[in-house]
């Protein structure tokens, strides 16, 4: 019975780290480079293009819901991030945010969950790119002023690009 619990106990482990998320620290994701989006005064705006979410019927998909935190760990704000309309036309939802570095838990569809810093700057818009799919951005990946997993993927513009 001992050996039972204890084979029970190592295959559990096997299975658990297969759902395991990718939590490796990545740089901060900032604005596009130009100014972009129109928020309030003081405020900058965030799309996060997380994991695709299918529902009921399996003829709608919008992207998954995701948490923003302050920096100091505290929720600011939960964002369904579902799309009206035409999914392939109309981006995420997009949020309006007072100025300032926030971090994002979105599913990724390739990596599970995954926190992603982000700046917010007044005026401006802010993008994160999880979904696994093909992006604009896509096509700038040799810069280097891009935030990208360990697999190339890119996940945005970097807050802070590299001066050369």
């Amino acid at each position: 019975m001992k050996n039972a619990r204890l084979w029970l106990g190592i295959g559990s482990l096997g299975l658990l780290s297969a759902c395991a998320s990718y939590y490796a620290p990545l740089p901060p994701v900032g604005p596009v480079p130009v100014i972009s989006g129109s928020a309030a005064p003081g405020c900058g705006s965030l799309v996060v293009y997380s994991a695709w979410s299918c529902f009921d019927d399996y003829k709608t998909s919008d992207h998954s819901g995701y948490t923003i935190y302050s920096k100091d760990g505290k929720r600011v704000k939960w964002v369904p991030n579902f799309i009206e309309g035409d999914f392939v036309v109309e981006p995420p939802t997009r949020v309006s945010l007072p100025a300032g570095f926030y971090k994002i838990k979105a599913e990724g569809g390739k990596y599970g969950w995954v926190t992603v810093p982000a700046v917010i700057e007044e005026g401006r818009t802010t993008y994160v790119y999880l979904d696994g799919e093909a992006h604009a951005i896509d096509s700038l990946a040799n810069r280097k002023d891009l935030v990208k997993l360990p697999d190339g993927e890119i996940v945005g513009w970097a807050a802070n690009p590299p001066l050369n």
